[in-house]
């Protein structure tokens, strides 16, 4: 049973956040079931494009993330790989789309040879798509889809779409907190970032986990984190003050939740109990902290295989090649049980 306490977004935000949920089934054990085409490119021979030398744009939607900063190493590691010569030129609009849209504008008029993009908005970087397509330019859309939820649809103008399951990575993080606290009745504080699509989705996911587990939760407060950690702790910090008795907070990425961890280690009421705190992304630094009993977990990624495998659709794409319109990353839970498997030391 869901009920809502209070919030610092308005209603018509958080309902907004729920439409572009994921439309897809569910197993039982919280894994989003996909049809979407799986690759292993680590293990092609990819000399055939040795020759190549090309300029690709590259625009995350932001780059004050290490997320994104290791997608980018992906994306040299599969030109290094190839034994191209490659030359990876950064959009970075800090989460604002009309500047990313920007940025693309001018990488065109300057001539690249393939457009590697995340929309921070989808709803607003259809124009981005556009002015690829009618410049003859290769579309790899990457991370975050255009073709899911009521702001996308434009899949089309993109030769391929290569994507973590990002409302998974949100479902497998509500089905461990819908495990823990089966029976009981679960506070939730929520440090969201509502302009990103992809951290929608993982709101989504996450509820939708609850909300099927047949979870009792309410919740307390909804904060505007921006996937920041200092914003996040100066979101998180005054929430605390106003109810200390919170058992989860969800974060839409693993810098909002290591501001969350901040937020709760310099709170300056005493909390009434420990929390327990979820991020999305799987960084390094994050895998440390669950390690160390700081963090609960994170729905993890792998963005060192989404830049690679982006990297190889361009080559396959601009060597004439046939890509599959549909290509999934799997995202999955870390948690202490399984955090040294994947090691602190380096993203999965």
């Amino acid at each position: 049973m869901k009920k809502v306490l209070a919030g610092v977004m308005a209603a018509a935000m958080v309902m907004s956040m729920s439409a572009v949920a994921f439309a897809g089934e569910t197993e039982a054990e919280g894994s989003a079931v996909s049809k979407n085409a799986r690759v292993n490119w680590r293990d092609e021979d990819l000399s055939q494009y040795a020759d190549m030398k090309l300029k690709i744009g590259y625009a995350p939607a932001t780059m004050n993330n290490p997320f994104w900063l290791a997608v980018e190493d992906g994306v040299k590691e599969a030109a290094e790989k190839a034994g191209a010569d490659v030359e990876v030129i950064e959009v970075s609009g800090e989460g604002d789309q009309a500047l990313i849209n920007e940025g693309v504008n001018n990488l065109l008029a300057d001539g690249i040879d393939a457009l590697l993009i995340a929309p921070a908005d989808v709803a607003a970087a259809e124009s981005a798509f556009k002015a690829a397509v009618e410049a003859g330019v290769p579309v790899i859309n990457f991370d975050t889809p255009v073709d899911e939820g009521e702001n996308g649809g434009y899949g089309d103008l993109a030769n391929t779409i290569i994507a973590s399951d990002n409302y998974n990575a949100g479902y497998v993080c509500g089905a461990d907190v819908a495990s823990k606290f089966e029976g009981q009745h679960c506070k939730i504080l929520v440090a969201h970032s509502p302009r990103a699509t992809s951290c929608t989705r993982r709101y989504a996911g996450f509820f939708d986990a609850l909300d099927e587990a047949g979870a009792d939760y309410e919740i307390v407060q909804e904060v505007d984190g921006w996937g920041d950690r200092e914003k996040s702790l100066n979101a998180v910090a005054p929430a605390l003050v106003a109810d200390p008795d919170i058992d989860v907070i969800f974060a839409i990425n693993d810098p909002s939740a290591m501001g969350c961890y901040d937020a709760v280690e310099q709170a300056t009421v005493e909390l009434e109990k420990d929390i327990l705190i979820y991020g999305v992304d799987g960084n390094p630094d994050i895998k440390q902290m669950i390690k160390d009993g700081q963090v609960e977990g994170t729905g993890s990624q792998s963005p060192n295989t989404l830049g690679f495998d982006s990297m190889v659709a361009a080559f396959k794409i601009l060597n004439g090649e046939e890509v599959e319109h549909k290509i999934d990353v799997d995202t999955f839970l870390i948690t202490a049980e399984n955090v040294d498997e994947f090691g602190t030391d380096g993203w999965q």
